[in-house]
C-alpha cells in the first residue's frame, strides 16, 4: 500500500490495505511511525521553503502538516486499531464470563508486560535499562547483517560489546532522554546513508527505503521490555529490513559500476555462506530438534481433540512429568493460538475449583480412568469431566512420593531435588501463598558448559557463571486438597554443582531464596 502510494498517489487503496494488514496483526505499527514521521517531515520542509517571514511560514506548514494525508494516515490507523483492540476485549471479556476484570484479561497483561507497564515487572535476569537495551539491538543488527556466525572472534567482539563493561546494572536505570539522542541519531544515519545513494535510487523510492530500514527499530522501541528479554532474540526478525536495505545498495551500487558480473559473485557467495551456517548451526543446536518432534506431534494430536471440545470449556492442566521438552508452556501456547481457539480454555492450577466449570480436561499426564477419551494418543490426553478425581489422585500420589524424603532447603516453600528437577511443596497451601515468577539459576561443574555454543543465547549466563530460569507457578504448579506443589526441571546435558531458587518479587527483588548443593 506504501509502495503504491508513493508512485501512483493511490490513498485510498493505502487506507485500505492498512486495515486488513491491521487485522492480520499489530506489526504493521513498525512501518507507520517512520513513513508518517519521514512523509510529514518533507511535507512540512516543503511548506517551510515556499514561505518567506516566519509566522506566514509557520502557519503553512502547520497547515501542511495538518491537513496532509500523512496525518489522516496516522489517525485512520490509530482508530481503526482501537476499534480491532476493543473488538477482541469485547470477545475475551464475554469468554470469560463476564466476571473477570478487564485489567486481568490475558491480553491486557500481555500488554502491559511487552510495554513495560506491568505494575511486577520481569526483570530479574534480564536488565531493560535503555543502554542495555540499545546495546542489544547493536547487536541483533550486526548479527542481521554480517554473517559472523562464521567466525568466532567475530561473535566474541560482538557479545563482548553487548555484556561486561558496558551492560552494569549501575547503567540500567538510565531515563529515556538518553534513547532519544540516539534514535535521533539512528534516523539521521538512515535517511543520510539513503541520501548519499541517491544516485541508485529514484527520489520516490528514498522514503520507502528508509522507512524498510528502521522498521525494525520503531516496533523495538515501544516494546522494549520485551524485545530485551534474552528469550526473545526472535523478535530479531523485526530487523530484516536493515540487512534488506544494506546489500539491496550494495548491489545497486556494483551493478552500476562493474555490471552485473560481481553481483553473481556476491549472490553464490551469500548462498555459500547460508547454507554453511544452517548446517552449522542445525549441528550446534540437534537437541532443539526433538523438542520440535515433540510439538509438532502435539499440534497433529490437538486437532483430534478439537473437534471433540469445539465450543466447550476445557480446563488445561500443567504437566508433572519433570521432562524439559514436555513442557506444559507449549501445550497452552498451541491451544491458545491454534487448534482449541473453538473453545473456552481456563489454565487454572487450581484443579478442584477449576474442574468444577469445565466440560473436558486436557493434561500431558496420562492416568488410569475411564473417562479418557484419547486412548490413541502420546503426547497430550483429553478426559470428561468424571477424570478430575483420578488426576487428583495422580497427583496426591506424586506429592506422597515427593515429600517422603527429606527436602534440600526450607522456606517459604519446601525445595526438594529429585530426578532432573526441583519440586516446590507448601502444606497447607492457599492461593495467595503462590508465587506469581520463580526463578532456578544453575551452575555447572566446568564453565565451559556455558559456552555459546553448548546453550542457546537466551538461555546462557556466561557473565554470571551460572544457567538462568524464570517460571510462572500456575504454569508449573498444581493446588488440590490445600497442597500446592510445581515441578521446575533442570538441565540434563551438563553436570551440576548447585542451585539457586526462590521468588521473584520483580523489580529486581527477591522475596525468599535457598542455595542447594547438587547431588
Amino acid at each position: 500500500g506504501m509502495v503504491v502510494f508513493v508512485q501512483e498517489g493511490r490513498f485510498r487503496q493505502l487506507l485500505a490495505r492498512t486495515g486488513i494488514a491491521l487485522l492480520l496483526g499489530w506489526h504493521v505499527y513498525a512501518f507507520l511511525p517512520p513513513f508518517l514521521i519521514l512523509g510529514l517531515a518533507h511535507e512540512a520542509v516543503r511548506a517551510w521553503k515556499e514561505g518567506t517571514a516566519l509566522w506566514p511560514r509557520v502557519r503553512s506548514t502547520g497547515a501542511a502538516v495538518l491537513h496532509s494525508r500523512y496525518t489522516a494516515l496516522g489517525v485512520f490507523a490509530l482508530l481503526f486499531g482501537a476499534a480491532v483492540l476493543g473488538f477482541n476485549f469485547a470477545n475475551e471479556y464475554a469468554a470469560f464470563g463476564g466476571q473477570t476484570a478487564v485489567t486481568e484479561l490475558p491480553s491486557v497483561q500481555s500488554m502491559l508486560s511487552r510495554t513495560g507497564l506491568d505494575p511486577e515487572p520481569n526483570n530479574k535476569f534480564d536488565r531493560v535499562g535503555w543502554l542495555y537495551f540499545l546495546q542489544q539491538q547493536f547487536f541483533r543488527v550486526c548479527v542481521a547483517s554480517v554473517p559472523l556466525v562464521l567466525t568466532d572472534w567475530g561473535v566474541d567482539l560482538l557479545e563482548w560489546f553487548s555484556s561486561a563493561p558496558f551492560s552494569a546494572s549501575v547503567f540500567s536505570g538510565l531515563p529515556l532522554w538518553v534513547a532519544l539522542p540516539v534514535l535521533l541519531m539512528v534516523m539521521v544515519a538512515s535517511t543520510t546513508v539513503v541520501r548519499l545513494a541517491g544516485p541508485l535510487l529514484a527520489r520516490r523510492h528514498r522514503m520507502l527505503v528508509a522507512t524498510l530500514a528502521l522498521s525494525g527499530f520503531f516496533w523495538a522501541l515501544p516494546m522494549r521490555h520485551n524485545t530485551a528479554y534474552s528469550n526473545h532474540d526472535f523478535e530479531a526478525v523485526f530487523y530484516l529490513g536493515v540487512p534488506l536495505v544494506f546489500y539491496s545498495l550494495l548491489l545497486l551500487y556494483l551493478h552500476k559500476r562493474w555490471g552485473h558480473g560481481p553481483v553473481v559473485g556476491l549472490a553464490v557467495a551469500a548462498l555459500l555462506a547460508f547454507v554453511v551456517s544452517t548446517f552449522e548451526m542445525n549441528h550446534r543446536w540437534r537437541p532443539d530438534a526433538r523438542a520440535a518432534e515433540i510439538q509438532l506431534a502435539t499440534v497433529a494430536e490437538l486437532g483430534s481433540i478439537r473437534e471433540i471440545t469445539r465450543g466447550k470449556v476445557v480446563l488445561l492442566l500443567a504437566s508433572v512429568k519433570p521432562d524439559w521438552s514436555r513442557q506444559s508452556t507449549s501445550l497452552f501456547r498451541y491451544t491458545e493460538r491454534y487448534n482449541l481457539a473453538g473453545s473456552v480454555l481456563i489454565p487454572y492450577f487450581d484443579v478442584e475449583t477449576a474442574a468444577q466449570a469445565a466440560d473436558f480436561l486436557l493434561t500431558r499426564d496420562r492416568v488410569e480412568s475411564d473417562a479418557l477419551l484419547t486412548p490413541g494418543n502420546e503426547q497430550v490426553f483429553l478426559y470428561d469431566s468424571a477424570g478430575t478425581d483420578d488426576l487428583v489422585e495422580f497427583y496426591r500420589t506424586t506429592y506422597q512420593r515427593v515429600v517422603s524424603g527429606e527436602p534440600a532447603a526450607r522456606s517459604h516453600f519446601d525445595v526438594y531435588l529429585g530426578d532432573r528437577a526441583l519440586f516446590h511443596v507448601r502444606e497447607p497451601c492457599v492461593r495467595e501463598d503462590v508465587p506469581r515468577r520463580v526463578f532456578v539459576e544453575v551452575t555447572p561443574e566446568d564453565p565451559k558448559d556455558l559456552h555459546r555454543w553448548r546453550l542457546p543465547r537466551w538461555r546462557r549466563r556466561d557473565e554470571d557463571g551460572f544457567e538462568g530460569f524464570l517460571h510462572a507457578f500456575r504454569k508449573s504448579g498444581v493446588l488440590f486438597e490445600g497442597k500446592c506443589m510445581a515441578i521446575f526441571p533442570l538441565p540434563d546435558d551438563y553436570p551440576v554443582s548447585g542451585i539457586r531458587t526462590g521468588q521473584d518479587g520483580g523489580r529486581g527483588r527477591v522475596l525468599w531464596e535457598v542455595e542447594i548443593p547438587a547431588r
